[in-house]
């Protein structure tokens, strides 16, 4: 997909600099987890734990190339080109409380994934949608403490402005937390929107941490009126995947 600006940082980023001008693809592979996206109802708690998991191995890049989903029905699977993740730098936030926001999975955060691989699951006949997945491996421990620091930072970030750092655009950013799926050991889910090209866009940001590991997501429509949640399978059928990469 090709982006005239794009979303830098980690999953759960809430830097808005991203437009969408048209859609290609490669590598492409069928995969599917047919659900209409529909927007959640606002909750007040951040996470959704489900039951705890005693999952706490460091995956190489291999093993999280390895779980990453191959085939699901309605999606079709790409590669991001190098450069074009959406993941990988994080953005500089101001005030730098709100810093865990755009960390969490990028590759140069305060709390570093040992190994990231990214996936997008592009929709050919809706060329204004889009989402894009990272799985991330940590050493022990220290998931959850970027979890937790992404937490606190939410608390009191419910306004803030990002820098981009490709060209150094600010945006400002209203974050709104969601209910978080009951996937994984711990899930957060936020609504970012900030002005892009001169309107609000909202894009939707999902992380889980499954032990040592984590699946990010971000979902985005820029011609809808409310954005679209990630599809309930998809991330069911990644999470599982991805525990068993861990537990295997």
């Amino acid at each position: 997909m090709s982006r005239t600006t794009r979303l830098a940082g980690a999953a759960l980023v809430a830097s808005l600099a991203l437009a969408v001008s048209g859609c290609s693809s490669s590598n492409t592979a069928t995969d599917g987890a047919a659900a209409s996206p529909t927007a959640s109802t606002p909750a007040p708690a951040a996470s959704a734990p489900a039951s705890p998991s005693p999952v706490d191995q460091t995956l190489t890049k291999a093993a999280l190339q390895q779980a990453l989903l191959t085939s699901a029905a309605g999606f079709k699977a790409s590669k991001p080109d190098k450069g074009e993740d959406m993941f990988g730098k994080a953005d500089t936030t101001m005030p730098a409380s709100c810093q865990p926001i755009a960390d969490i999975g990028a590759n140069d955060a305060a709390i570093r994934p040992s190994a990231a691989v990214d996936q997008d699951y592009p929709q050919p006949a809706k060329a204004s949608a889009m989402i894009f997945s990272r799985l991330v491996s940590y050493q022990a421990g220290d998931a959850e403490k970027a979890m937790t620091a992404l937490k606190v930072a939410v608390k009191s970030c419910a306004t803030y402005k990002s820098k981009s750092s490709d060209d150094g655009s600010i945006t400002r950013v209203r974050l709104a937390v969601q209910q978080g799926p009951a996937l994984g050991d711990d899930a957060v889910t936020l609504d970012a929107t900030g002005d892009v090209q001169g309107h609000a866009v909202t894009i939707r940001l999902v992380d889980i941490r499954i032990g040592s590991s984590m699946a990010v997501f971000a979902s985005l429509d820029l011609n809808a009126a409310k954005v679209p949640a990630v599809p309930q399978l998809l991330m069911a059928k990644q999470v599982e995947k991805l525990k068993a990469a861990a537990t295997g």
